[in-house]
């Protein structure tokens, strides 16, 4: 558990280190607005890390709808067009 616990943190602040931030700045505020008992600091916390949380969760449902949309790509032209490749399996002398 201790040592799978840093990197799947480490993995999950490396691929959105900026709302992983303000996830960690909400928590943080939170947990000092509950420890010295000022509600208005916990209540902001507990509101900057839900939205952050809601940002990437929405973030991550556009990146799955862009994705199935994405129709494929061809980057060859079809097989009817395409002029036969040369035989490589003749072996010459290179030129000196």
């Amino acid at each position: 558990m201790n040592a799978i616990f840093p990197t799947v943190l480490k993995r999950l602040y490396r691929k959105e280190p900026i709302s992983s931030f303000i996830i960690v700045v909400g928590a943080v505020d939170a947990v000092l607005g509950g420890v010295n008992e000022v509600g208005t600091l916990m209540i902001l916390g507990l509101l900057t890390s839900g939205i952050a949380i809601g940002y990437r969760w929405w973030c991550i449902q556009q990146a799955e709808t862009r994705f199935d949309r994405k129709s494929k790509q061809l980057y060859l032209p079809p097989s009817e067009n395409r002029t036969p490749l040369p035989n490589l399996g003749s072996r010459r002398n290179p030129p000196l």
